[in-house]
């Protein structure tokens, strides 16, 4: 029987494997989804998740089509649905623990929460404007601040948040939830033409389509932010574009493009430091995009002393989708930059979240919305590690529609956040998942039981071992027991056996009918040897071990990721996936993430 095989190291697969994760009430790992919180506005659309940051416990969500009318007003009409909301989640709590609104139809279309930034003692939010806005509430930046670990909140007025009367400019000496920063140049295009980054310290704007960029440091005595640096270059560099802060460093990319086509230049990200002895900013370090096909530095993410960059155009070009590339790099205390290493992937990235030595990324095409990169602390190289398929959670608004990979999300220690406007009747929510049980064989459509080796049910030493549906073998006066812990099924071999099948770890799948299949899994060694995966009959009745599909696989240290395709499987409810170690040493052979899937006819 033919096997065509492929088999692909970790580290260079970059996204071209669909990954998968899900919202299905028998899967354990499913995360939480927050859906749009109440109270709310008048607006059938608000979209909540549309904007998205995060800190510690705290999620701040915007909803950008919120609408709440003032007693008495006459009930507003689109664009006045526009005037938007900033939603303070802690935890996956449904109730919001802090909302920031403008209530009013004379706050049409400023959109609150066009952007937002949280840090452990502040968040900011922004506001746009048409030309036609007569808001003083538009154009701004807002910050509220964490006083004695309590979130400063807007009062109740007729039994709603209304922050129209708790504003105060910045420097005045009085006491308001709110502060405001006028933006020096009015968001009127999109909710997308500035950006905002915020520590403890400082703030950082940036309006991508002036070029400019401004750094606001915080003033503790005076409680006020003083701008410290107001730095204005040519527009078509789209300076500010997108910008990370971590300590007192400022990571800034000058993406030459807005991402759509490719600009005069391939794009540059620099790193801003202060002088803490005069209070000045200046640039301490620059990478290129030298390597890419344009649009180095649309997004980017910065923590830990790691920087992640993206790049290339996001426009089809003979029908073909340009070079995409996700960028790595290490970011010293002074600022200088070093460990350049560039991993191609099939499909653009779009927002980065960072922290520690893992990055989670939204990708734009294919069957996965999200990606997560992983950083080897003995190596120091980033590599894919899994991901989540659309298609595991499913929009109330659209049965059809999966998790999109649009939206912001926030990357905390193991809490992942996924803003998501499309999830109920275009409400909106956020999806809260556990980076440590996302999967990549989590697949709606994935025919192999366990298939991250979650729920165990017996470690003993003796005897079969199983986890959820898998058993571990001994044959012939072979000798093995599993361990799972990890969520990984690691084979630890005593004595090997004279044949392949002497050790066996098995599962039974249900191949619902006849035609192609394609079987993906990773796996590595102690050391170098080889084992055998197989897919097959079960022969326990009548000792027919008829085989669909056998290959034998090397493997080492590195972990590998292989993709097998089975043609011409018949139809078999008890079929049984297998993987043989036996008479191949004693290496021990972890694997993880197997799935099985019927190819399209």
């Amino acid at each position: 029987m033919m096997l065509v095989s492929k088999k692909i190291k970790l580290r260079s697969l970059a996204g071209m494997l669909a990954g998968c994760v899900g919202l299905v009430a028998a899967q354990a790992s499913a995360g939480v989804v927050v859906g749009k919180p109440t109270p709310h506005g008048n607006t059938a659309y608000p979209e909540a998740g549309t904007t998205m940051a995060r800190a510690g416990t705290f999620t701040l969500v915007g909803a950008l089509q919120e609408h709440v009318k003032i007693s008495g007003e006459a009930e507003p009409t689109f664009p006045s649905t526009m005037q938007g909301a900033v939603y303070l989640m802690n935890g996956t709590s449904t109730t919001p623990e802090r909302v920031y609104q403008f209530p009013g139809v004379a706050h049409f279309n400023i959109q609150a929460g066009s952007q937002l930034a949280i840090s452990n003692n502040f968040l900011a939010f922004a506001t746009r404007g048409t030309s036609s806005s007569t808001s003083p509430r538009a154009n701004s930046v807002f910050i509220a601040r964490k006083i004695s670990g309590s979130w400063a909140q807007c009062p109740l007025v007729s039994g709603q948040r209304n922050c129209n009367g708790a504003v105060r400019e910045n420097g005045q000496n009085i006491s308001s939830a709110l502060t405001r920063i006028p933006l020096t140049y009015p968001a009127d295009s999109s909710f997308k033409d500035i950006t905002l980054a915020l520590s403890d310290d400082y703030l950082v704007i940036g309006y991508k389509r002036h070029s400019v960029l401004e750094i606001y440091r915080y003033n503790t005595s005076s409680d006020t932010w003083v701008l410290e640096l107001s730095l204005d270059e040519p527009d078509e560099r789209f300076t500010g574009a997108a910008i990370a802060i971590d300590g007192d460093r400022v990571a800034v990319g000058s993406p030459w493009s807005e991402g759509g086509e490719a600009g005069a230049e391939l794009g540059s990200v620099r790193i801003f430091r202060r002088n803490a002895s005069n209070s000045t900013w200046s640039s301490v370090a620059i990478t290129t995009g030298y390597f890419s096909t344009g649009a180095f530095g649309r997004s980017l993410a910065m923590h830990s002393g790691n920087l992640a960059v993206t790049s290339g155009v996001t426009f089809l070009v003979n029908d073909v989708m340009p070079q995409q590339h996700l960028s790595f790099y290490r970011v010293a205390a002074d600022g200088t930059i070093s460990a350049h290493q560039s991993l191609q992937t099939a499909h653009p990235h779009v927002h980065l979240a960072l922290h520690g030595d893992t990055l989670a990324s939204t990708v734009a095409g294919g069957d996965e919305g999200l990606s997560l990169y992983k950083r080897d602390a003995a190596s120091g190289q980033w590599a894919y590690e899994t991901g989540l398929i659309r298609d595991f959670y499913k929009s109330v608004n659209s049965s059809n529609l999966g998790y999109g990979g649009i939206d912001p999300i926030g990357l905390v220690g193991d809490d992942l956040a996924l803003g998501w406007r499309a999830f109920s009747n275009l409400l909106g929510g956020v999806v809260h998942e556990k980076v440590s049980l996302i999967d990549a064989c989590r697949d709606p459509l994935n025919l192999v039981t366990n298939c991250s080796f979650d729920n165990v049910t017996n470690t003993s030493l003796t005897g079969a071992q199983s986890s959820s549906g898998w058993q571990v073998l001994n044959w012939n006066g072979a000798s093995a027991w599993a361990d799972y812990s990890g969520r990984q099924m690691r084979i630890n071999v005593q004595q090997p056996g004279s044949d392949m099948w002497h050790i066996q770890a098995r599962t039974t799948v249900n191949l619902p009918q006849a035609g192609s299949y394609r079987l993906t899994f990773r796996a590595k060694a102690d050391d170098v040897r080889t084992f055998v995966v197989n897919l097959g009959r079960n022969g326990s009745s009548d000792n027919n071990w008829a085989s669909y599909g056998r290959v034998t696989a090397a493997a080492g240290p590195e972990w590998v990721i292989y993709s097998f395709d089975l043609p011409n499987v018949p139809q078999d409810s008890a079929a049984l996936l297998d993987f043989n170690v036996g008479n191949a040493g004693t290496a021990a052979v972890t694997v993880d993430s197997v799935k099985l899937v019927r190819l399209a006819p």
